[in-house]
């Protein structure tokens, strides 16, 4: 039974998130654009499976009086959405304020960033992920993944801001008086084969600063794969915020990539705890193990097929 709690727990917290996911892109697509019937109807349709997990899950955290009121309120919103057909701009205008309004009465505030619009930011202060990556002041947990070819879904990104990016965060953590805690499990196919397959130079380079880092700043930084488990990526800041990267695949089915980043804002930690549970389970299975500098690619060499 406490397996299933836990799962059930899991199911919870991706569906909380991509409620977001959906309602920011398909929101915002409407404002922006013409309303089509076809969109209208999609939206409805998300709308109601989204709600029916949400159902399943607010359910078994019967504790979380608000959980029942975020479903209330979104299936009001799905039986208010058929009118959408021959609705307005100024009507799908108030649905996104009603949508901003249901997730600010419980505390949370929700971001999202698609990949074209993560594509298109050149400066670390226009980088709402990296800016909230930021403003860690105790701990930093990162679940990665890497493919079982060595592809890193967020190849999808440049790769050039990536690398500013990480030398930015790296400089935060340099920082002798900063005493903010970074660690950061990846998930691979083989855990044996460690990270030798990877084949991303940021992401190598980064893994190589990462151990560097470990050396002088002890369990404080730490490096570690596990097996494969879930087919997301999440970033755990601090007590009160998370970072969800969903993926999707291309035109390959072994071709997967990042499709979009939500950010939430958790002040009362009820979703980082979910998320922390997540982590602590990782951390304890058998396939986990520490990655040494042995593991990992030379930086800037290349990597056999």
């Amino acid at each position: 039974m406490a397996w299933v709690a836990r799962h059930r727990r899991v199911l919870f917290a991706v569906c909380g998130a991509l409620i977001a996911a959906v309602l920011g892109a398909a929101v915002q697509e409407l404002v922006d654009s013409k309303l089509r019937m076809a969109a209208a109807a999609a939206l409805g349709v998300c709308l109601l499976v989204v709600t029916m997990l949400a159902g399943l899950a607010a359910i078994v955290e019967s504790r979380l009086q608000a959980d029942r009121d975020i479903v209330d309120t979104i299936r009001g919103e799905i039986a208010r959405s058929q009118a959408l057909a021959d609705g307005t701009d100024a009507r799908i205008t108030s649905l996104g304020h009603e949508m901003a309004a249901m997730v600010g009465s419980i505390g949370m505030k929700v971001d999202t960033m698609l990949l074209s619009e993560l594509n298109s930011v050149k400066t670390i202060e226009g980088d709402r992920t990296v800016q909230l990556m930021l403003s860690t002041k105790e701990e930093l947990r990162i679940l990665d993944l890497l493919l079982e070819d060595g592809q890193w879904p967020d190849d999808a990104m440049d790769q050039s801001y990536q690398s500013s990016a990480f030398d930015v965060f790296r400089e935060l953590l340099e920082q002798s008086e900063s005493p903010i805690s970074y660690k950061r499990i990846i998930q691979v196919a083989e855990p044996a084969s460690s990270l030798s397959r990877a084949r991303t130079p940021s992401l190598v380079k980064h893994c190589h600063d990462i151990i560097d880092l470990r050396q002088r700043r002890g369990s404080r930084v730490s490096l570690r794969v596990t097996r494969h488990r879930f087919p997301f990526k999440f970033i755990i800041i601090d007590q009160s915020a998370i970072v969800l990267q969903l993926q999707e695949y291309g035109g390959d089915p072994s071709d997967l990539r990042s499709w979009g980043e939500v950010l939430i804002t958790d002040p009362g930690g009820q979703l980082v705890a979910v998320f922390r549970g997540i982590w602590e389970e990782l951390v304890e299975d058998p396939s986990t193990r520490i990655v040494t500098l042995a593991d990992l690619p030379k930086p800037g060499g290349s990597v056999a097929g």
